[in-house]
């Protein structure tokens, strides 16, 4: 059996094109049957906000899975042009990507933990759902599991954040105070982050939105149960808060010493993640502010320090794949060896004793070399026993062993 996988992620494909790869819980485990019918042998699939994957086995190493691919992108309502917007491993290039994606070497943020827990619930869905899952590919997957664990437990990848927002995020985390009002300032992907942080690990801390123009809030705001309003009459008449995340556009600073002088004296813990910043100089001892520039310091030394952890996991996930591949080779020549063996031994001292009777002795060495040669190749040297039975025939001689 030979591993198969076709997928895309958020460096190939549009969110859009994602979504329409995307099973719905309800109604997964029928539409993978449906899948399966139209030729595979079993069927994993993957999907996050970043990336949708389907695995299979092949059942040997000689066959094209492209047409399944296209069938499979064809049932999911998407043309066969959407197979080049992804990807198609095979074999070792196959497994090692498994690894790597357990491993969080693939995700959009390296290194967070996220995608091994998805992947067990990939593999546990299809065995719940009773889909066919091949033995060969559950071993892949539980190796995955492993070396992911590895790469967890002997690296610091996931120790660093790199992310600003999540350092600055981070701080909050540590400290032992909670969050009693927070206003959100902006409408980008940091203002989003920082919104869904804080309904993850604040849920009953108000949060008041803020922008310049109310109407594009008004998707979001709702459906998160959000309060929002306006940049220029939060300015003029700014309601009582303890902590301000800001990440605007703006080119002029937008929150001068006299905006906080005008507010209590209550602590105000600030983080401005805006570039140019949103904040100017405060002198207030009130005010903590947390400044972009600190923060990408520090996100700098993480990301060296990640660089060398990544090194470290690839030289995992390689060793571990090199094992594994080891073991692919070795145990179906010991397994089918073991049923043959006293055949085996009788033929291979049989077959030196006809060398010294057929051939010349000037012939002999090099073709107890050969034999040695094509035995290595073949065998892959799995058995102890095997190379004695070998290396009895090399040093004695035919002549001395009784057939």
């Amino acid at each position: 059996m030979k591993i198969h996988l076709w997928g895309t992620d958020f460096r190939r494909s549009s969110a859009e094109m994602r979504k329409l790869l995307a099973l719905s819980p309800e109604t997964r485990a029928q539409k993978l049957q449906e899948l399966v019918a139209v030729g595979f042998e079993d069927l994993v699939y993957l999907a996050t906000c970043n990336r949708v994957e389907f695995y299979t086995t092949i059942p040997d190493y000689f066959s094209d899975s492209r047409p399944l691919w296209f069938k499979l992108l064809s049932s999911l309502g998407l043309p066969e042009d959407a197979f080049f917007k992804g990807y198609h491993l095979e074999g070792k290039s196959a497994v090692r990507h498994l690894m790597r994606v357990a491993s969080s070497l693939e995700s959009l943020v390296v290194g967070e933990s996220q995608i091994l827990g998805q992947l067990k619930e990939a593999l546990q869905f299809t065995q719940k759902a009773n889909l066919p899952v091949h033995s060969a590919l559950e071993r892949t997957f539980h190796l995955a599991f492993e070396t992911a664990k590895k790469v967890r437990t002997e690296t610091s990848l996931g120790e660093k954040s790199v992310s600003v927002v999540s350092l600055g995020l981070n701080q909050i985390r540590e400290s032992s105070g909670t969050i009693q009002q927070a206003v959100v300032v902006g409408r980008g992907s940091t203002s989003i982050a920082v919104i869904n942080w804080l309904k993850k690990n604040q849920p009953d801390t108000p949060i008041l939105w803020v922008n310049r123009n109310l109407e594009v809030l008004d998707q979001f705001a709702e459906g998160m149960g959000l309060n929002k309003m306006s940049l220029d009459a939060f300015i003029h008449s700014p309601p009582e808060f303890s902590h301000l995340f800001t990440a605007t556009s703006s080119v002029e600073t937008l929150f001068s010493q006299n905006f906080f002088e005008r507010l209590s004296p209550e602590k105000k813990v600030i983080f401005d993640f805006a570039q140019p910043a949103d904040v100017g100089v405060v002198e207030l001892k009130h005010v903590q502010i947390f400044r972009l520039e600190h923060l990408q310091a520090e996100a700098k030394r993480n990301r060296e320090l990640r660089a060398e952890s990544v090194k470290q996991a690839e030289r995992i996930i390689e060793e571990a794949l090199r094992l594994h591949l080891l073991q692919q080779k070795e145990t179906p020549v010991i397994r089918d060896f073991s049923q043959i063996e006293t055949i085996f031994e009788e033929e291979l001292i049989r077959a030196f004793y006809l060398i010294e009777r057929d051939f010349p002795a000037e012939h002999h060495a090099s073709l107890k070399r050969l034999a040695e040669g094509i035995f290595r190749k073949n065998l892959h040297l799995s058995r102890e026993h095997l190379r004695t039975v070998l290396r009895k025939v090399a040093d004695q001689g035919p002549g001395s062993l009784v057939v």
